[in-house]
């Protein structure tokens, strides 16, 4: 056995060995592709979870971190016989010494699951964006913005934005707010709550809180966890930032001029333990009990 050893097992003496702590990441994968039928959902689970490929260390005694878990990955994974106990020699696959991890039931399911026209299963999982902010944006008089959007006819691109009430109901211009592309709002409450999330000074204020919510939480599972959504965000769905963002921010408030943004009390540290590595690893645990 050379080069690097799937995830899952180690090389003793050139055999495979499993891996008792990677083993159970693997089964989860399998048995979470059979439960969700898609390889983009699982890759944003398990980024939320913060797994990773296999770490490693080269014979010259180097250590190769693992990087995030992607669709390509699970692809090879779960099309990948070794961990049914097999070996691969001259385009065919052979019984081998090694233990296999999957057995052969959740094999077939995974494979019944890939052998589904790729096209049927991708438009299961494509959704359409949301309105990040719906609900939880304001102009400066207190009156809401509403979502709107329009699609150009010789292209059939969509456009998003976020209009005044007031301009709606009463004139354009009452509100003395323009028509706010939803991109740019969206993005630039984000940039505000990235770096709030960033902010060391903020820790000091946030950990009281957290450990009142849970008393097992120190400073640096809350420190991982501030710093986590800045690393997934990209790789979450819709739904989830949607879901993310409500439940850190109460209000934003948009003035000609300005943007306020208003956190909810206990917000970050309700994320804090929603993102802390423990708490996943009991819900995949409990998922495969």
């Amino acid at each position: 056995m050379g080069g690097v050893p799937p995830l899952g097992y180690d090389v003793q003496n050139r055999r495979l060995v499993l891996n008792t702590k990677e083993v159970k990441l693997v089964r989860h994968i399998f048995n979470r592709f059979v439960e969700l039928g898609s390889t983009t959902k699982l890759a944003k689970e398990l980024a939320l979870d913060g797994e990773t490929t296999k770490s490693w260390t080269t014979q010259g005694g180097k250590v190769r971190e693992g990087k995030p878990i992607d669709k390509g990955q699970i692809y090879k994974m779960i099309g990948n016989r070794i961990y049914l106990g097999e070996i691969h020699h001259q385009d065919k696959w052979y019984p081998a010494e090694h233990l296999p991890i999957i057995d052969r039931e959740v094999w077939e399911s995974v494979q019944s699951i890939l052998s589904t026209n790729r096209h049927t299963r991708g438009n299961l999982t494509r959704s359409t964006t949301p309105f990040l902010l719906k609900g939880i944006v304001f102009g400066s008089d207190g009156r809401a913005l509403t979502p709107w959007h329009s699609t150009k006819r010789t292209s059939g691109k969509r456009y998003r934005y976020y209009l005044p009430m007031r301009d709606i109901k009463e004139h354009a211009g009452a509100s003395g707010l323009p028509r706010i592309p939803a991109a740019e709002l969206e993005s630039a409450v984000l940039d505000q709550l990235r770096a709030t999330l960033r902010a060391p000074e903020l820790l000091a204020d946030i950990l009281p809180a957290a450990s009142k919510l849970d008393s097992s939480l120190d400073e640096a599972q809350v420190t991982v966890a501030m710093t986590r959504l800045d690393v997934i965000w990209e790789q979450l769905f819709p739904a989830e930032q949607t879901r993310i963002v409500k439940l850190l921010v109460e209000k934003v408030i948009v003035s000609p001029n300005d943007i306020e943004v208003r956190l909810r009390a206990n917000g970050i540290e309700r994320l804090a333990l929603e993102l802390r590595p423990e708490r996943a690893e009991s819900t995949r645990e409990a998922a495969l009990a």
